[in-house]
Order: structure tokens, then sequence, then C-alpha cells
């Protein structure tokens, strides 16, 4: 059973009072301006704050933490750099700056109750949003994609953390839509007023299971995952002990549900139609993504000639028209690896070079630029004999190179071709 009322002003004691006040402050600060940097044109106007807040964050780190050479490093793929480190310091120091200026200000005036009302909605917003759209991402391949070559023949103990659990979480399909399933549903159900406990405590038990893994498997996540797990707590904070009687006493509780009520109807359905359109468009618009993603890098793209993975079988170098046999195991290839637009070279020597490749089907032609030198450009004419041989030729660098290969598929690998037994009379664990 769940009861509404209007919000009401409620004695609150002075250290709540403040404490309130510094939690509003610096969830504000941590979420904005999400989600109106991510509505195109918006988000232009929205760049001031993150500009103030970048140069907040350099003077906290230089005057107040003595961090000399802190500088924000952009599009690593890392949320755990210590320039974000530093912003949350940043954050902490400028909630409890303006909770100590607004509380002797205004403490006997402020609504405490209603902006803490206003804070937990747009927290909910903030958190279901993002479950959505990580939920929904991994029922389209946007986050643990199935195995490429490039993983399927790396050695098992040179694999990062990371890149263990990426495979493990991206070899089953199902047990990854499950997961975004949970993640998303969760988020839904917290949209709404009279799910969001339920959706709360669904994510609390799917944050604590993520935070886990970003920090056992050190995914550069951990402070984004733990605010969400953060946030899902404090929802719950205001029906803790009911929920301690119904669960662990079981006694039966009424909730507190405290929502916004309006005095005239054209407002209330204003507001339901404004929240739907939100809703539906945020979902279709990470949707749209994540299927545009599949078309043209997932399952559903187009096959890339030549994709798959090359072991070679003899390698020679072409001096005055005769072939040499390599020995030096730094010039010698051991494997080769086609993936579409970009692959790798892996010497005997254990050493790997990435490449951009481009394939001309016509001419027959592979051409290499290297990642770490765009003006070194090697194209060497290619041709495919048997099923699975496939020679290659030209000049790669300074030298004339010739090389045999014989092809693997994704079939030839234990892990893809070992599928699923209702019955095993022995377990298959080697």
């Amino acid at each position: 059973m769940i009861t509404t009322h209007p919000l009401t002003e409620k004695k609150w004691s002075v250290t709540r009072k403040f404490l309130t006040l510094f939690l509003i402050f610096y969830l504000l600060f941590y979420m904005f301006p999400f989600p109106f940097d991510q509505i195109p044109g918006v988000n232009i106007v929205t760049g001031w704050y993150e500009d103030f807040m970048d140069i907040i964050t350099l003077w906290v780190g230089k005057n107040i933490l003595h961090i000399e050479k802190l500088q924000q490093i952009i599009n690593t793929g890392s949320g755990d750099t210590t320039f974000n480190y530093v912003r949350i310091f940043a954050y902490v120091l400028l909630a409890l700056l303006i909770s100590i200026i607004v509380f002797f200000i205004t403490r006997k005036r402020i609504n405490y109750d209603r902006q803490y009302y206003w804070t937990m909605v747009y927290a909910r917003y903030y958190l279901g949003l993002y479950l959505i759209i990580y939920g929904i991402f991994k029922l389209v391949e946007g986050q643990f994609a199935f195995h490429d070559y490039g993983r399927l023949e790396e050695n098992f103990g040179d694999a990062t953390p990371m890149g263990l659990l990426w495979t493990f979480m991206g070899h089953s399909k199902i047990y990854g839509g499950f997961t975004g399933i949970i993640e998303a549903g969760a988020g839904f159900l917290i949209l709404f007023h009279n799910t969001k406990t339920l959706g709360a405590l669904l994510s609390v038990a799917v944050m604590s299971n993520v935070v886990l893994m970003n920090f056992c498997f050190d995914v550069p996540v951990k402070l984004f995952s733990s605010h969400l797990l953060l946030i899902s707590i404090i929802l719950l904070i205001p029906n803790l002990k009911k929920l301690y009687n119904f669960f662990i006493l079981n006694k039966t509780e009424t909730l507190d549900h405290c929502k916004l009520v309006f005095e005239n109807k054209w407002k209330a359905r204003a507001r339901g139609i404004g929240k739907l359109l939100l809703i539906l468009g945020f979902t279709a618009n990470i949707i749209f993504m994540g299927v545009d993603y599949m078309y043209t890098n997932g399952s559903l793209a187009p096959k890339v000639p030549l994709k798959g993975s090359y072991h070679t079988t003899a390698f020679y170098t072409s001096e005055n028209d005769s072939l040499k046999k390599v020995e030096d195991k730094n010039i010698l290839w051991n494997r080769l690896h086609l993936s579409g637009s970009y692959g790798s070279i892996r010497t005997e020597a254990d050493s790997t070079s990435y490449y951009a490749i481009k394939i001309d089907t016509l001419k027959n032609t592979i051409e290499f630029k290297s990642y770490q030198d765009t003006t070194k450009i090697s194209v060497l004419h290619y041709e495919e004999k048997a099923p699975k041989t496939f020679l290659l030729k030209g000049k790669f660098g300074q030298q004339d190179i010739q090389a045999e290969f014989t092809k693997k598929t994704l079939d030839d690998y234990r892990l893809v071709n070992t599928g699923f037994h209702w019955i095993q009379e022995y377990p298959n664990n080697q």
C-alpha cells in the first residue's frame, strides 16, 4: 500500500538541514548538465558549465592539492584520471562552501523538504536514464560485443583484467542481454513514483555488482559507477527502516511516497506528456544509435573481405630476384590479423604493431598505414589459393617480402565452436 501527499515543510534538526543542503549542492554539481548535454544544440549552451568547472578543478588541484602538472586528458576512455578525482574534491569544496552560505542566509525561509524533493526527482532521472542507456547498449552490442580475432588470438595470460571481463561478458549474448534487461528495467521503474522504490532496490543490486566488477577488474569507471550506486542508496534512505521491517521483521508497512500534487489538470497532463516524450525520445535515440552500430560495426554489418587471423607458414625476403628465409625474430611475422579497417602484425619476438587497413578487392592489394607514424604506408599484393591458404608479397617498409599463411575463421576457435550441452558425462573445463 502506498500513500501520497503534497509537499509540506517538515521539522528538521539543524544538522539535518545542513547535511541536506550539502547533499543537494553536491549532487547538483555532479549531475549537471545531464541530460541537457545530450541534446543537440542545447549542449552548446551548457558547455559554459563544463568550462567553468574545468577552471575550478585546475585551480583546486594546483593551489590546494599542489599538483603542479595537473591537466585534463580528453578522450582516453577513462573516467578515473587524476583530473576526475580532483574534480570530485572540487565538487565537495564548492558544495560545502555554498551550503554554509545558504544555510546562514536562508535557513529560516527555505523549504528544505521541497528542495530535497526536486533534487531527488533530478537524481531519479539521472540514475534512471543512465541505467536505460547502459541496459539498451548491452542489448544492441554497444557494450560487451562478441570477440574479434584480435581478442581470440591474444594469449590468455597477456589479457588485461578489463579485457578478461569484456571477453567474459561478450561471450554470451543471452547473458549480456539479460543483464541489459535488468539494468534498463531498473531505470524505467525508477522514473515513476509508484515503482521508484522497487527500481531503487533493483538498482542497488545491479550497481553493487557493477561497482564490484569495476574495482576487481580495474575498469576505469569506478567513480561514475560508485556515484550511480550512491544515488540508488540515497533514494532508498527515506524508506530504509520500513523496508527493514517488511523484509526482515515481516511487518506490514506503508511506504513514504511524497508526490507533487497539481491543482490544475492541464498542468498534470502537461507534465505527463513532457515526461512521456522525454523517456520515449531518450530511449528511441539510444536504440537508434545501437542499431546503427550493429549495422556498421556489429553482427548485422556487411561482411568484410579477408577478415580473419592468418598464421605464418613461410616468410621470405626478396633479394636480387631470390628468396631468403627470414630467421630474425624481430622481422619474422608470426600472425597477421585483418579486421576490416584495422589490423595487426605480431612477430616471433612477440611484438605487435597496429595498422589502418584498406583492402582493394579489384587490385588484390592491402594497404598498411602505421598508427604510430602515418607517413609509413606499405601496399602488398595478396592471393588466396586454397580455401585457407593466403599469399602476400610486396614492399613492406624497407624490405621486399613474400609470405604464406593459413587462415583461421571464427569456427576454428574452441571458445567459439564449443556449444551448449544439456548432458555432459565429463566437464568440458580444460
